[in-house]
């Protein structure tokens, strides 16, 4: 059975960002952006895959039929830091520094990662809290507030701040870590709105806040390091 709402996800999350992000420095070709960050994202797919299946149900691991079903579960945070890993290695193989390349896509990483969130519109709809504003997703009764809308507009929106900051002159490490810790703080904050089992904080959740204030501690440390540098 063919999951045309997963494929439109998957199509939105590459295209969107291809048709509105445009490249810095701008004579970065975009075709040449592209073919260069896609060996990440299928990287940070698979891995992501692999993480999920490891953790909720390892007997999967040697199931090639449950492998490929990746919209039982893809775990968003190794799958990106092991594309964010395999993008740093290609580009120092190249003798490229991976910063300046991680710098010029986060600001489109942002906008990819806000497409597939908005496109929970074309899959079984957008999960909630009980609202009498919003949407009914398939197979319930009551309408949920769709926080993946919430938490899509915020991502362009940080997207947007971190291009416009890059425009003026933010260096390339502070674009990715404000861009990282913008994506864990939006994330913690949507997860005490999405359904999940038991009264506590979720794993993904707690790994979300545990970045956030890793990325926000680091900053600082980067910047000031940079200011003695430069004196």
């Amino acid at each position: 059975m063919r999951d045309y709402g997963l494929l439109a996800s998957i199509a939105a999350v590459l295209a969107v960002p291809a048709l509105l992000v445009r490249p810095w420095p701008p004579q970065e070709p975009d075709w040449r952006l592209l073919d260069r960050v896609g060996g990440s994202l299928a990287v940070g797919l698979i891995v992501g895959r692999l993480a999920a299946l490891a953790i909720d149900d390892p007997r999967s691991l040697t199931s090639v039929a449950d492998l490929l079903v990746i919209r039982s579960g893809v775990d968003f945070w190794p799958g990106l830091t092991a594309g964010i890993a395999w993008l740093a290695w290609t580009e120092h193989r190249a003798d490229r520094r991976p910063a300046a390349l991680l710098g010029t896509v986060a600001s489109a990483g942002l906008v990819g990662w806000a497409a597939y969130e908005a496109s929970c519109l074309l899959r079984d709809g957008c999960p909630g809290p009980i609202s009498p504003i919003g949407l009914r997703p398939d197979g319930l009764i009551e309408r949920q507030f769709p926080v993946a809308l919430i938490v899509a507009v915020a991502a362009v929106l940080v997207g947007w701040l971190v291009d416009r900051a890059r425009r003026r002159d933010l260096p390339d490490i502070d674009s990715i870590i404000v861009a990282i810790g913008a994506v864990a703080l939006i994330r913690s904050i949507a997860s005490f709105w999405l359904p999940h089992v038991g009264t506590g904080l979720t794993r993904q959740h707690l790994t979300s806040l545990a970045i956030f204030l890793a990325c926000a501690a680091v900053l600082p440390v980067v910047r000031q390091r940079r200011t003695r540098t430069a004196s």
